[in-house]
């Protein structure tokens, strides 16, 4: 079998345009900021008038072939002056590339999703990639800029509402989306109810959010992968920078400890929020108290040219408390040890370790039912990855393993007065393994990227399982049987093949077209009938009741550029079918519930929609104009009454915003300021609201609709930012004030609706606002 699969791997290299003899020569080399001496992520490499190219990594790392020959390659990225560099090609060339800022040029202004040699070029699609300096553009909310707040601005990305937590991406829930810090998973993305992200500005270096095209090396979530790089703190020398806010300040130090080899990087962000909460009129609100802080840490270290061994950390928590009584505490921690080798001008290996940690406490405080709820989930993983640059082909296989403890919900009284009965659940072990292969593929006009997953999924024990009676709904009443599994014994094995295709077809030198296949595996279900994220939501592994979600996407895109790259415009459109998605039965009890298979209900979900993205990049006036039109929608699948729910017919899921437009200008007004500008209009999302009420003796009972047949009004809010950014001749210090204004015309805009009874009356409707005025912001912020 092995020779088998030899003879065809060395047959395909043969016949697909490998080329392993000395006529081609590799120009690899970086691209460094002159000044900060900073990574320069994304900048764009071409050649032969444009029409070939690549894009800088991550590090600022490129390496591509070409045939003897002298070429002249220009290297170009968003806010940089342009370089051209004539470069003889006789041997293999290692360039390193200092680029200067470019303060006339003003496409730095504009969230671009990808270069011009990416957007038309690449075979990927569905790939957004931002960097800060575009997120900085964006008008911040309470001061800060955020990047949560500007991928939910991307096409196809949308959230349920003001104060939530986490992204829809693709008519997907948040809980199908991976999220990633420096290759760590991140669980809970925001603080301060979703107004203010994980991700401190001052120490990411770029984001790429992954909603098609999904490369084979990630795997676990059927949505979306979000990977979030920090910079490197490898400098010349020492770069403090930071902000001061109205509501939250931040501090960053970068500094060597041996020059171009060995840096350390250290930055913390807190708010101080309560004396905005106790600047109001309403004593509840008076005496509730919201804060937040994280802290970030990175070391890196060059082992001579070919070697870099890097090291970073973050912790991060919020606490809220509404009243005296009850305090919510959460957070992440999360670290990553990574190598990154290359072996020769060919082949490079990566490999990493991550661990990560989400946790949960509420602290309950009553006169005899004190309490402490612990929820949680830690998770190790190890990764690695070879990659092959070769003629026409860059080839990357490698494999991974994931292993979870997931803490579903532990309740505790706190002292020996408290009436409250103690209550543990089983914690939920599992491994996950993954083995990818992937191949991006160049011949002529057409690019291909063909890839293959495998993964495979172990539910261990400890743990206890349950048989339930034919014929009847999961419930503790129907229960006839009982298991309980020792220490790492396999309780069920679930695992398959996740291919990944797309294509793209030049049509032009200004036009292609793509079209794109993949397949994910989920077997990590976030469990929550809320509309927001919220610290009590629970994560649950695959089980024998519990199967895994399956993702097919099929996607088709359009890209076009005009005047030189001026415009960049794209259509695409999607469809995904998602097997075992789940929801839950009317008045399902998630928290503390040892048989919570009893209160899923399984089904397929499926979504579908286009998306419009108008992009222009050049001259004093800047920006972006995308549309976003998406369905999601869920087909319950239940046997019995319980599970029928509307009548078996599909219905919204509680995320589906049909329509979705955005738009973000910015102007320049002088060499030192900018105007800019943000508007958005969404579709209100879908509610369930009681329609009838009918008596039981003295008590009053409402009925409600079907699920999700009602909408709460529509959402729309313009922001706007005035940037005062001095170009000043001194290169030691740099500093900008930004003067924000949020939700400019004070729209209340409804987070949910909520009924009262009316003495005999129809309930009258109500709106629940999270912020209903124009909220002012001024930020200070400093390099030096």
């Amino acid at each position: 079998m092995r020779s088998v699969i030899f003879i065809f791997i060395l047959f395909f290299f043969q016949n697909a345009g490998f080329s392993f003899q000395q006529s081609t020569y590799t120009v690899s080399g970086v691209i460094i900021d002159a000044n900060t001496k900073e990574s320069v992520v994304g900048a764009s490499i071409s050649w032969d008038d444009g029409t070939e190219g690549v894009i800088a990594d991550v590090n600022g790392r490129f390496s591509f072939l070409l045939e003897k020959g002298t070429y002249t390659i220009k290297f170009s990225a968003v806010g940089k002056k342009t370089i051209e560099k004539r470069v003889e090609v006789t041997r293999n060339v290692e360039l390193k590339i200092q680029m200067e800022e470019d303060v006339k040029q003003l496409s730095e202004i504009t969230v671009r999703a990808k270069g011009e040699v990416s957007n038309l070029k690449s075979a990927s699609m569905g790939i957004e990639r931002l960097s800060i300096k575009s997120i900085k553009k964006i008008p911040p909310m309470m001061g800060e800029v955020d990047v949560i707040k500007s991928i939910i601005t991307l096409p196809g990305i949308s959230s349920v509402g003001e104060g939530a937590g986490g992204i829809n991406v693709r008519g997907g829930s948040v809980g199908q989306n991976l999220v990633l810090l420096d290759g760590a998973p991140i669980y809970f993305t925001s603080h301060l109810f979703g107004f203010f992200s994980v991700f401190n500005q001052d120490v990411v270096e770029g984001v790429t959010l992954y909603k098609g095209s999904i490369p084979a090396r990630y795997g676990g979530r059927i949505s979306s992968v979000l990977a979030v790089e920090t910079q490197d703190p490898i400098k010349d020398s020492l770069i403090v920078s930071g902000g001061v806010g109205l509501i939250s300040s931040r501090l960053t130090l970068q500094t060597p400890i041996i020059k171009d080899k060995l840096g350390v990087m250290v930055s913390g962000r807190s708010t101080y929020s309560d004396w905005l909460l106790k600047s109001t009129n309403n004593p509840q609100i008076e005496n509730s108290s919201a804060s937040f802080y994280d802290l970030n840490s990175k070391i890196s270290w060059r082992s001579g040219n070919r070697s870099r061994f890097s090291f970073s950390a973050y912790h991060g928590a919020d606490k809220f408390a509404f009243s005296p009584d009850t305090t919510y505490r959460y957070g992440n921690s999360s670290s990553t040890l990574m190598h990154q080798y290359e072996v020769n001008e060919i082949f490079n290996v990566t490999s990493l370790i991550s661990y990560a940690n989400n946790f949960s406490n509420v602290i309950g405080s009553f006169s005899n039912q004190d309490f402490l709820l612990e929820i949680g989930s830690e998770s190790k993983a190890a990764k690695v990855y070879m990659g092959a640059d070769l003629a026409r082909h860059y080839f990357e296989w490698g494999a991974e393993l994931n292993q979870y403890e997931l803490n579903p919900g532990q309740l505790k009284p706190t002292n020996a007065e408290s009436i409250i009965n103690k209550k543990e659940l089983e914690l939920d072990y599992g491994r996950e393994w993954g083995f990818f292969v992937e191949d991006d593929i160049d011949i002529v006009k057409f690019k291909f990227i063909i890839g293959m997953r495998y993964s495979l999924f172990h539910k261990l024990g400890p743990f206890t399982t349950h048989t339930y009676q034919e014929g009847r709904t999961k419930s503790p009443q129907s229960i006839t049987d009982t298991k309980i599994y020792s220490k790492n014994e396999k309780i069920v094995t679930y695992g398959g093949f996740e291919p990944r295709f797309s294509l793209n077809y030049e049509i032009s030198e200004v036009q292609s077209i793509k079209i794109g296949y993949q397949r994910t595996r989920q077997y990590m279900h976030l469990i929550a009938n809320n509309a927001a994220v919220v610290p009590t939501d629970i994560y649950k592994l695959s089980n024998r009741h519990i199967q895994p979600q399956i993702g097919d996407q099929i996607s088709l895109g359009f890209f076009q550029n005009f005047k030189n790259g001026g415009f960049e415009t794209s259509m695409e459109v999607y469809y995904k079918n998602i097997e075992n998605s789940i929801d839950y039965k009317e008045g399902a009890n998630l928290l503390l519930n040892e048989f919570l298979e009893s209160e899923i209900v399984n089904g397929r979900g499926y979504s579908y929609g286009a998306e419009l993205s108008i992009n222009k990049t050049k001259g004093d006036l800047t920006g972006r104009l995308s549309y976003t039109y998406s369905r999601s929608l869920f087909q319950p699948d239940g046997r019995f009454e319980e599970e029928n729910i509307n009548n078996g017919n599909p219905y919204p899921a509680y995320f589906d915003k049909p329509h979705d437009l955005t738009s973000i200008l910015s102007y320049q007004l002088s060499d030192d300021w900018t105007l800019s500008g943000n508007f958005t209009y969404s579709t209100g999302r879908p509610v369930s609201i009681p329609i009838s009420k009918y008596e039981v003796g003295a008590i009053a009972v409402a009925e409600f609709s079907e699920r999700n047949q009602y909408r709460i009004p529509d959402y729309h809010r313009l922001d706007l930012a005035l940037t005062y950014d001095p170009q000043s001749t001194n290169k030691q210090l740099r500093s900008s004030w930004t003067f924000g204004l949020y939700n400019v015309y004070g729209r209340k805009n409804p987070f949910s609706v909520f009924f009262r009874d009316q003495n005999g009356a129809p309930p009258q409707a109500y709106r629940l606002s999270i912020l209903g005025i124009p909220f002012p912001s001024v930020t200070y912020n400093f390099s030096f």
